[in-house]
């Protein structure tokens, strides 16, 4: 017998997007029938999704919109706290019905809801609890909305799907190259640090909306690595990891092929040789003569330290 599906309506508070980014909003609006909207400053979105209950149906509607916007990340569910004032707005009545009916002086065969809290000197509820309490009344909105535990689970549940995507070049699995592409899969998604530093620069994910990352052996040989760097046709992160556990990570871009700027690698050095002319020349190019005229550019270091 197949499970009975219901429309539940969302509203999700959004990161790693913005209404100016008409692309990424035709997206969620035309597929997912969504209404993007700011208030003060944070990117929100009301969605409706289907299924047998409030959880499954958000994780299902999310899944989605982040396979529309890969760069978005969906923050958390907005609870939609109220105050009398606002209950009366969307019912029509006046603040003194509202307020009856908080006192329990109308309608009092079954209490208002408890507040969730205060704002200022006001008291404030949860409008999912509030709506279902209208019900009785033909007062509700119409709208299926998730209790308070399908929310919190929600919000629980949304933390895994925080995560960055990665798409990881380990070459030859050799070294400490395994551990620390596992690492960075970690950190992108729980290091702040990590995961601005790939957000922000947005040119480095590949068609399927993935941040490349090209993970390297301190001994491998600087032309091998420069030769997998050298194979994408968009800016890719170089990781590499020291002796004492710390991850530099490196934006490898194609260069401008200025030959006064450019740095040759000679085939014996390695890539800690190569990490060792990248501080001393910050805003070199570097070529490999054999292969061509390709040259790299390198860009905005970052250290990590995993836990």
């Amino acid at each position: 017998m197949d499970e009975r599906m219901l429309e539940y309506e969302f509203t999700f508070v959004l990161d790693g997007i913005s209404l100016d980014d008409h692309t990424a909003v035709q997206r969620l609006t035309e597929e997912l029938d969504a209404l993007l909207s700011h208030s003060h400053g944070t990117p929100r979105m009301t969605v409706a999704g289907e299924g047998p209950d409030a959880v499954t149906a958000a994780l299902a509607v999310v899944t989605r919109a982040l396979d529309l916007v890969p760069t978005m990340r969906v923050v958390r569910l907005d609870w939609d706290l109220v105050g009398v004032s606002d209950i009366a707005e969307r019912t029509g009545r006046s603040r003194q019905n509202v307020t009856q009916w908080v006192r329990g002086q109308r309608h009092d065969r079954v209490p208002f809801p408890a507040p969730e809290g205060t704002a200022g000197h006001s008291l404030i509820w949860l409008w999912s609890e509030v709506n279902t309490w209208l019900c009785e009344l033909g007062l509700d909105d119409g709208e299926n909305r998730p209790t308070r535990v399908q929310m919190a689970e929600i919000d629980w549940r949304l933390h895994g799907l925080r995560r960055t995507p990665l798409t990881l070049d380990i070459g030859p699995d050799r070294g400490n190259v395994t551990r620390v592409a596992k690492q960075l899969v970690a950190l992108a998604g729980s290091d702040t640090r990590f995961i601005d530093y790939l957000r922000a620069h947005p040119q480095m994910r590949g068609s399927h909306g993935q941040y490349t990352i090209v993970v390297c052996c301190p001994q491998d040989r600087a032309v091998d690595a420069f030769r997998r760097l050298s194979a994408y046709s968009h800016p890719v992160v170089l990781a590499v990891a020291t002796d004492t556990g710390t991850i530099h990570t490196l934006i490898m871009a194609p260069g401008y092929d200025n030959a006064a700027e450019n740095c040759e690698l000679t085939p014996d050095m390695t890539v800690a040789d190569w990490f060792g002319l990248m501080r001393l020349s910050p805003n070199r190019e570097f070529t490999v003569t054999a292969g061509g005229l390709t040259t790299i550019a390198v860009r905005s270091p970052l250290e990590l330290t995993p836990t």
